[in-house]
């Protein structure tokens, strides 16, 4: 009795899972996913004071991405769907300003690595134009690479420039998250449209809560770790504009 009781729950798991995983649809999608930080972080911040020291990072506009998404939706209306994916984004940041007998410019870069993972929930369709909005959350690891700053030195009179390129901080990685709202609507299927934008920190996790008098790296996305305080979260606005096909 024992027997046939396990055999009939286990045959009762097997069906349940197959009926699952038959709901269970998979997309894929590519596109724009750009960054811009939004709170007063010392990331924004001029690269060179008025004293002639690095004090920041440039980095006060939108900074270009491209993003890599893969969906899981786990009912035929598209409910419920499991994002996952890969972010690539470039952070650039320069500054120019002429001496006397010079014009001095500066460019700091870094380059950040993201995996994310999430869930979303459709909470409006538009049944007559083939669109739904949704809201989520993820949950995102970045690896930021160490940044770099480059000098390039131009004289008057004829003479040659010169440039350098010198290494600032090195690579870190951090735990962030952030809260998405978008909307997607059909082109023409398999074929649709997703945009989205994003509100988190990248950093809520990992944050060296050293000043770098005593050791600590200094704030995630400046060049110059002297005279830091200890590291300060990063919020940033996140858009995507992407292209999905639905497998």
């Amino acid at each position: 009795m024992k027997f046939r009781i396990s055999l009939l729950m286990a045959i009762a798991v097997v069906v349940c899972a197959v009926d699952v995983h038959a709901q269970v649809r998979y997309r894929l999608g590519t596109g724009l996913s750009t960054q811009w930080i939004v709170n007063d972080n010392p990331a924004t911040y001029r690269m060179v004071g008025e004293d002639s020291s690095i004090t920041g990072g440039s980095f006060d506009g939108m900074q270009f991405g491209w993003g890599l998404r893969a969906y899981a939706d786990l009912d035929k209306q598209k409910t419920f769907r499991i994002p996952m994916g890969f972010d690539y984004t470039s952070y650039t940041g320069a500054q120019s300003w002429a001496a006397t007998f010079n014009t001095v410019y500066l460019k700091h870069s870094c380059q950040a690595y993201t995996l994310l993972a999430g869930f979303e929930y459709s909470f409006l369709e538009f049944p007559l134009a083939f669109a739904r909005v949704y809201s989520g959350l993820e949950l995102r690891g970045t690896m930021f690479t160490n940044s770099t700053i480059q000098k390039v030195y131009t004289y008057a009179n004829g003479i040659p420039s010169t440039d350098e390129t010198i290494e600032a901080k090195p690579d870190a990685f951090r735990l962030g998250a952030l809260a998405r709202l978008g909307i997607e609507g059909e082109i023409y299927y398999p074929v649709f449209l997703n945009t989205s934008v994003g509100m988190g920190a990248v950093n809520f996790i990992g944050r060296d809560t050293r000043p770098t008098s005593e050791g600590g790296r200094g704030e995630l996305l400046t060049p110059d770790r002297r005279n830091e305080g200890p590291e300060s979260l990063v919020w940033q606005l996140n858009f995507t504009f992407m292209v999905q096909v639905r497998l």
